[in-house]
């Protein structure tokens, strides 16, 4: 076809008026171009619909997978990015997978499985990050079974453990999930440090049963800051024993030659001393206790 000839082809021929050669070959291409288009296009059109269709109901199906324990009441098991929860005849299996999540996450699993319980992401030392601390019942523990946790390995989380709690306990029960501690920060510790002795700070080196005074100086001598907390024993009037209670001290209070029962480390370069007061110290105080991090709002 000559392109020059086709180009002089007037409206009268593209309307059917002429019957010229080329204005028929002329009608004949725009008339297959025009075929062409519609069976090229239209199966496109068709994918793209079955693909977005597609899409649309995966999402529902995830939706109504996650959404249908809540609805219906507690449920045997849970699972959201942050951990998995797992309920058994004895205990409750948790897995935690991102122990830096928001704390709700955590909450919204525990609740799934029909406990109350709120959960707190609290300072911890490098080796407790990721870790859960407690249970902790505010006012006590007092209903039939037991509560308690154990950590499990080998575990392909970030931590693992068995939580030992009655399901229809009605109190309410916290949590901590460690997540690693700014600089300075002081540590939340996981239960109340051994009055007797038993809880070590530095490795390779026994404190129970020392001087102040040496122990101090170990810690100078590996570049580590003192803080002292003073262990009065006093005799429990409810079940008639004998209880303990720490309280902070300032270095001004404590005399070298005192005994360490204990150390921990308060943040990342701050050691306490955990000391059974001298003769010479007076009479114990009434038990005055402190706020702790579960007490804490938030």
């Amino acid at each position: 076809m000559n392109l020059a000839d086709l180009a002089r082809v007037g409206d009268q021929d593209l309307a059917g008026e002429a019957s010229a050669p080329e204005a028929r070959e002329l009608m004949h291409a725009i008339m297959s171009e025009e075929r062409k288009e519609v069976i090229v296009t239209r199966p496109r059109r068709k994918i793209r619909r079955r693909l977005v269709l597609g899409l649309a109901t995966v999402a529902t199906a995830a939706a109504v997978a996650v959404g249908t324990g809540l609805a219906g009441g507690p449920v045997t098991s849970y699972a959201n990015a942050a951990v998995s929860i797992e309920k058994t005849g004895e205990y409750f299996s948790v897995n935690i997978t991102d122990p830096t999540a928001d704390r709700r996450r955590f909450e919204e699993a525990f609740r799934a499985v029909g406990l109350n319980v709120t959960v707190k992401v609290v300072p911890v030392a490098p080796s407790d990050v990721g870790k859960l601390i407690g249970p902790v019942v505010p006012g006590g523990f007092k209903w039939h079974g037991s509560i308690g946790t154990q950590g499990i390995t080998p575990c392909s989380s970030a931590f693992c453990a068995r939580v030992w709690m009655p399901a229809d306990f009605p109190g309410r029960v916290v949590f901590g999930v460690g997540r690693p501690a700014k600089p300075g920060e002081p540590y939340v510790e996981d239960g109340p440090v051994d009055p007797e002795g038993g809880d070590e700070a530095l490795p390779g080196y026994t404190s129970h049963g020392r001087t102040v005074a040496d122990v101090r100086a170990e810690l100078s001598r590996r570049g580590l800051q003192v803080g002292y907390r003073l262990v009065w024993k006093y005799s429990d009037k409810d079940d008639g024993g004998t209880s303990w209670f720490d309280e902070a001290a300032p270095g001004s209070r404590i005399k070298d030659d005192w005994i360490v029962a204990s150390t921990r480390f308060h943040s990342a370069d701050t050691v306490d001393l955990y000391v059974t007061p001298g003769a010479d110290a007076g009479p114990a105080p009434s038990p005055h206790p402190q706020p702790q991090w579960y007490d804490m709002p938030g």
